[in-house]
């Protein structure tokens, strides 16, 4: 058992390295993964596959979270799901992930035990195993995942250039509640499921097959807000994206958000967090018409010929909003 008091720099790579690929962490059941090298050696050695679908993020201390908001075992089960959702995205399934941290010299064994813990965490839920990882020093956290599934063979991926006029447009869950639980978090109110929404978003695991398997013809992560990641979807498609303010699905945890918070207008801040929002990280697609679509996705809307990436709501045009990785929000 790792003594938690120990800084990293008194432990060394070594051990560090020893906690974050998971030794003591039991085997996924089920998962079919089988590769001729895995973690601990200089490079692991994946199995055979139909097609393979590799996405990679970064989560930077200052810029994506703040530890006095979050824990370390948030921070690593974040990393993951919102590369693990990027996965989803693609009609695919998640089937390994790859760790890679950056730390301060004092940061703690037990600190580094969290974040492992959470990074298997949530590595568990959506099938996949870790396979290996590096480390190095900085003065500030990062974390970067390498998350790594699989298509069938024969399956195409779910590209966001596929959508067609008369399209539907569909999403799973309900945008807003990262944002909303953020603005709690500043506003000094640590704890509630929206606040648990924005440290930890909840991909749909098994949603992107389902929405492959359904025939959609195009699909993406909402992770920069609704409006802003359909918008690019529509872009890349050459069609214009229309949206109904009542199809939208609203939690109505919103409203008590913006009561707590002492929102005037309470429903134009609900619409801007719907659409503006952004880090939830559902899955956003289109389907053809006479297609069944999943229960698990709400339509939202439809496409059509027009402005490639334009987007209009109840038949106005809105410009998106949310987050730009270069510029941070708007």
């Amino acid at each position: 058992m790792t003594d938690r008091a120990l800084t990293v720099a008194e432990a060394g790579e070594a051990a560090v390295l020893a906690v974050l690929s998971g030794a003591d962490v039991p085997a996924v059941g089920g998962t079919g993964v089988e590769d001729p090298v895995g973690n601990g050696d200089d490079a692991a050695v994946l199995g055979p596959a139909a097609a393979t679908v590799v996405t990679t993020d970064m989560l930077v201390e200052g810029t994506h979270f703040r530890l006095d908001l979050t824990s370390w075992g948030d921070v690593g089960r974040r990393a993951v799901a919102q590369n693990v959702s990027d996965v989803l995205a693609m009609g695919a399934e998640c089937s390994r992930v790859l760790v890679a941290l950056a730390v301060p010299a004092g940061t703690t064994m037990g600190q580094i035990e969290d974040l492992a813990a959470g990074v298997h965490e949530e590595a568990m839920r959506s099938g996949a195993v870790v396979v290996g990882g590096d480390l190095t020093r900085a003065e500030i956290l990062v974390l970067s995942v390498t998350a790594i599934g699989t298509l069938p063979d024969g399956a195409d991926p779910l590209r966001i250039d596929g959508a067609n006029p008369g399209d539907t447009v569909a999403l799973t869950g309900a945008p807003g509640r990262s944002a909303a639980g953020l603005a709690l978090l500043r506003a000094g109110h640590p704890d509630g499921p929206l606040q648990q929404s924005h440290r930890v978003p909840v991909p749909p695991v098994g949603s992107g097959t389902a929405a492959r398997v359904a025939g959609a013809r195009s699909l993406t992560d909402v992770s920069d807000g609704l409006l802003r990641d359909l918008s690019g979807l529509a872009r890349a498609s050459g069609v214009t994206a229309d949206l109904v303010t009542g199809w939208l699905p609203v939690d109505p945890l919103l409203s008590d958000a913006a009561s707590i918070l002492g929102v005037v207008d309470t429903g134009e801040q609900i619409l801007d967090w719907v659409l503006d929002g952004g880090e939830d990280h559902g899955l956003l697609g289109t389907f053809p018409p006479g297609v069944t679509i999943p229960p698990e996705f709400t339509v939202i809307g439809s496409m059509r010929s027009g402005e490639p990436g334009r987007v209009t709501l109840d038949g106005e045009p809105r410009t998106p909003g949310g987050w730009d990785s270069a510029r941070g929000a708007n």
